[in-house]
C-alpha cells in the first residue's frame, strides 16, 4: 500500500490563467524552487489568499494536473460565491497559499483494475489528473470517461479529452449535454448520464473501479445506477462537492 503524501504549506505564484469555458478558469501555480511536493492524482489542496483582509478562509480544490508535471499545480473553478469571485479577479503574477495534499479519492500505480471515471460539471478536475497521469506513465489500465455538462461550450478540457482518445487506444469517452438547444448543433448524447448509457458501454462492470465526482445528487444517482449493474460499493470512490 502506497503511503500518504506529506502535507505541506507554501505560497505560490500564479504563472498562467486560462479561460477553459465561458464560466470556468484554470490556474497554474508555480511550485517553490527545490520543493518536494508530492500528491496522488485525484487529491486536493486547500487554497487561500495571501494576507487578504476580507477573505481569510481557505477552499478545497482538486488538482487537475498530473503528479508527473514538473514545477506547477493546476486547478480549475467556476465563479459561484465570494471566494471564487475573488479568484476570478486575480492576475498572472499574483500569489496564492496552498496546503496539502489531502483526500482518499485518488489513483495509485498499484491499482490494476480498468477504470470508469464519471463526472458532472467541474467534477472533471480530479479525473483529469488521473487521465493525465495514466497517459504520462503509459499505464495499461483501460479508462472510460462519462462526463455530463449543461451545454456544449461548458465542456471543460474538451480539446484535450478528444486528443487523448486519438493518442490512447485504452481510453474512450462519452459526453452528454443536459440542456442542449437547437443552436448548439450538438451531435452527441443529450440528457443526463443514465442507466441505459452505462449498461450499454461498460463491459463486465463488476470488475471495474469507479471514480465519481460531482454534486451529492449527481453522485448518489450514479451510485444507485452502478448498484443496479451489480457494482459493489467498495468498488466506488467518490468526491462530492457543493
Amino acid at each position: 500500500m502506497q503511503q500518504p503524501r506529506q502535507i505541506q504549506e507554501f505560497v505560490s505564484k500564479i504563472i498562467e490563467i486560462k479561460n477553459e469555458t465561458p464560466t470556468v478558469k484554470s490556474f497554474k501555480v508555480e511550485l517553490p524552487e527545490n520543493a518536494d511536493i508530492k500528491f496522488f492524482p485525484g487529491q486536493f489542496f486547500m487554497v487561500s489568499f495571501v494576507n487578504d483582509p476580507e477573505i481569510k478562509t481557505a477552499r478545497a480544490y482538486s488538482i487537475a494536473s498530473s503528479p508527473l508535471e514538473n514545477g506547477y499545480l493546476e486547478i480549475a473553478l467556476n465563479k459561484i460565491a465570494a471566494f471564487t469571485a475573488k479568484m476570478f479577479q486575480l492576475k498572472e503574477g499574483d500569489f496564492l497559499k496552498l496546503k496539502g495534499p489531502y483526500g482518499k479519492f485518488y489513483f495509485s500505480d498499484e491499482i490494476k483494475n480498468n477504470l470508469v471515471l464519471i463526472a458532472g460539471g467541474t467534477g472533471i478536475t480530479p479525473l483529469m489528473s488521473i487521465l493525465r497521469y495514466c497517459a504520462g506513465k503509459g499505464l495499461s489500465n483501460k479508462i472510460q470517461l462519462f462526463y455530463s455538462v449543461k451545454v456544449p461550450e461548458e465542456i471543460i478540457f474538451h480539446n484535450e479529452i478528444k486528443k487523448a482518445k486519438e493518442k490512447n487506444p485504452n481510453f474512450e469517452y462519452f459526453i452528454t449535454i443536459t440542456r442542449a438547444e437547437e443552436h448548439h448543433e450538438w451531435k452527441g448524447k443529450r440528457g443526463r448520464i443514465d442507466l441505459e448509457l452505462l449498461k450499454g458501454q461498460i463491459e463486465k462492470p463488476e470488475e471495474k473501479l469507479y471514480f465519481l465526482c460531482g454534486s451529492k445528487e449527481f453522485v448518489d444517482n450514479v451510485i444507485s445506477m452502478l448498484q443496479n449493474l451489480g457494482v459493489k460499493r467498495e468498488q466506488v470512490k467518490t468526491d462530492v462537492w457543493g
